[in-house]
């Protein structure tokens, strides 16, 4: 792994889950970490687990659908004259719901976490990734948070699979405008499978609603019987994986997607 030390990054929804994972590999390799989350606790909570590995942290709470909130964002990285080498876009919520029951409210707020977050922070962090991408041999990073459901239908969320879908296209075609206009950023993405998280319990209990003689055993081993590999990732997995696009070990890469599934889209 190229050496990261003294780099900055920003992690969406790093408070928990694979975001708090993605924080704690990046400063393992050295990088200070720009926690953003709605979760003030916890969110604080993952910078003192950062700050144990002597790299500097902070917490800044955020709502990544509303622009405002990153206008006043990068507001305070000028005033602190912040340089950001690496953003990753992990933010997101599922619903787990059938479309009929779903409400416009409820669709509203996924499209604006999961597909509005992800623009609205690349759109205001590009002059700042843009900068410390002419400072690198190989450019800045991006790492947007996809999902299998970025690449094959999703029976138990069409419309979250529908917002991941978008990420995985969108992705694909800032990699070709950044490459074009002669950006110093390079943008991948990270497909992970069925995670050991707190989501991943959200497609558990999923299963569940929508097939109420299952037991709680018979759906979370259903997500065991999809995967190849026979058990469920972990968030550390998935966090080895964006430490990796985040370095210069993958500096030819950029419109990629790695998939970290253990094998259930090889089917």
């Amino acid at each position: 792994m190229q050496n990261l030390q003294g780099k900055n990054a920003i992690v969406t929804g790093g408070s928990k889950g694979i975001g708090r994972s993605v924080c704690l590999a990046l400063a393992n390799a050295g990088v200070n970490i720009n926690v953003l989350d709605l979760n003030k606790d916890q969110g604080l909570n993952t910078v003192k687990e950062i700050i144990k590995l002597n790299v500097k942290a902070e917490f800044y709470e955020i709502d990544v659908a509303q622009e405002s909130e990153w206008i006043n964002f990068v507001t305070y990285l000028d005033t602190k004259n912040k340089s950001i080498d690496i953003l990753v876009n992990n933010a997101g919520i599922w619903l787990g719901k059938e479309v009929s029951n779903v409400s416009i409210e409820e669709y509203h707020k996924l499209i604006s976490i999961n597909l509005t977050g992800v623009f609205l922070g690349i759109k205001h962090l590009i002059p700042f990734l843009t900068k410390a991408g002419k400072k690198s041999n190989f450019g800045s990073s991006i790492i947007n948070l996809s999902s299998v459901a970025g690449l094959v239908g999703s029976q138990l969320d069409p419309l979250y699979s529908m917002t991941k879908g978008g990420i995985t296209t969108f992705t694909k075609s800032m990699a070709i405008y950044f490459g074009k206009k002669k950006y110093p950023i390079r943008i991948n993405q990270v497909h992970p499978g069925i995670i050991e998280t707190d989501m991943g319990s959200q497609v558990t209990e999923a299963r569940i609603k929508q097939n109420p003689s299952m037991t709680l055993k018979d759906s979370y081993s259903a997500g065991i019987l999809q995967t190849p590999l026979g058990r469920l990732g972990t968030a550390e997995e998935v966090a080895k994986t964006i430490l990796f696009l985040s370095s210069d070990d993958s500096s030819f890469m950029t419109g990629s997607s790695l998939v970290v599934d253990g094998g259930l889209t090889a089917q």
